[in-house]
């Protein structure tokens, strides 16, 4: 988003894309994802990935509800279920060029060569700390941030869902909000992406969108600006994004 200033080299990202654990459940829609990312990457898209937890994520859930873990164990064992979700789809089962990258400049390093990073960031996050460790804070946030960081100018959520939907109706396509503005979709609470990382969005200026996975050419059409089923997500107030937050009954 900053223009290059000398001595600090452009990290040079297009997009970070946060891989959502959630389309692990599906193996086959899970590799077409995978195939999709290098594609774009061979048509010269520099994408980074910042993974979800998965299914690591949902057993540290599930031992926290039985026996109420620190937040310290909790936030720790959970950076590290997204290094083991990244670990797996950048290996030879699902992908050929996804790569994974312990570091931003391994990240950058690994686009400029033409392949796709999976930033492992467990070791970003403990070094810098930059969020607080509650469930409240997910992997969205988490690539947010990366976004920020690696001044990226779009993030997409990419997930098992078409996008948001007013009150959760995943299934009513004519719930699906397809605009809204960071700001307002803060009041929506946690959704298809956390309330934290899209107020982190609204304070930083970050515009970006929630997209299906199991629809995989989707990601291509919207990086290339073109209308596709999703809900984007906007940071300038457009007059479109207030129009369709007041048809929620948001104020």
């Amino acid at each position: 988003m900053d223009g290059a200033i000398t001595g600090f080299p452009p990290y040079g990202f297009s997009a970070v894309v946060k891989f959502g654990g959630s389309i692990m459940r599906d193996l086959a829609v899970c590799k077409h994802a995978v195939v999709e990312l290098e594609r774009l990457a061979d048509h010269g898209h520099r994408i980074l990935v910042v993974p979800g937890g998965g299914i690591p994520d949902k057993a540290i859930e599930a031992i926290d509800a039985a026996a109420s873990l620190t937040p310290s164990t909790a936030h720790h064992a959970c950076a590290l279920a997204q290094d083991q979700t990244g670990y797996m789809l950048a290996d030879p089962a699902f992908s050929s060029k996804l790569v994974p990258s312990a570091s931003l400049g391994e990240c950058r390093a690994v686009a400029k060569d033409g392949k796709v990073p999976v930033l492992l960031p467990s070791r970003l996050l403990f070094a810098a700390d930059p969020v607080e460790w509650t469930w409240h804070i997910t992997s969205d946030a988490v690539a947010a941030w990366i976004a920020w960081l690696t001044s990226t100018p779009r993030l997409v959520i990419w997930t098992s869902v078409d996008g948001v939907h007013r009150g959760g109706a995943i299934d009513d396509p004519a719930a699906l909000v397809e605009q809204i503005t960071a700001q307002d979709l803060v009041r929506f609470g946690h959704t298809s992406i956390d309330a934290c990382a899209v107020d982190f969005m609204a304070q930083k200026h970050l515009p970006g969108a929630v997209i299906n996975a199991r629809y995989p050419a989707r990601l291509a059409d919207w990086l290339a600006g073109r209308p596709v089923k999703a809900t984007n997500i906007t940071v300038n107030g457009s007059e479109e994004a207030r129009i369709d937050s007041q048809t929620m009954g948001i104020h």
